[in-house]
């Protein structure tokens, strides 16, 4: 079992990967709605293994990965996205968050087993 930490600003993806990991991952998870919220999160919780959400309201997925890799370089950071009419083509955020630092990025909509194959990529003792 990992600790994850999930940041997703859109409450019912939050809590849709939250059930995914606690539910059929077994894990533990803490959440939060941006950046901001996780980085302080991260103060308070050892974790094993971050998820966020690029594009947010706030402090992006982008301002946390470079903050992440920062204070805590060997945590591994899964990045997700799903691009949309505002946003930049799904190729160009791939190339961005590779670029900071991103252990991996999934494209959404993706499968549960997708998510939790990525858990277990990067925390092989849970």
């Amino acid at each position: 079992m990992a600790k994850v930490l999930v940041i997703e600003d859109i409450e019912a993806v939050r809590n849709a990967m939250v059930a995914v990991l606690s539910t059929l991952g077994g894990h533990e998870v803490v959440s939060a709605g941006d950046g901001r919220e996780g980085l302080l999160l991260l103060e308070r919780h050892a974790v094993d293994l971050a998820v966020t959400d690029i594009w947010m309201p706030g402090e992006d997925g982008i301002a946390f990965l470079r903050e992440v890799k920062r204070r805590h370089p060997t945590l591994p950071v899964v990045v997700v996205t799903g691009g949309g009419p505002n946003f930049p083509p799904i190729e160009l955020s791939v190339s961005v968050v590779e670029s900071h630092g991103a252990d991996a990025v999934l494209i959404k909509p993706f499968e549960d087993e997708s998510l939790l194959a990525a858990v277990r990529r990067f925390t092989p003792h849970s």
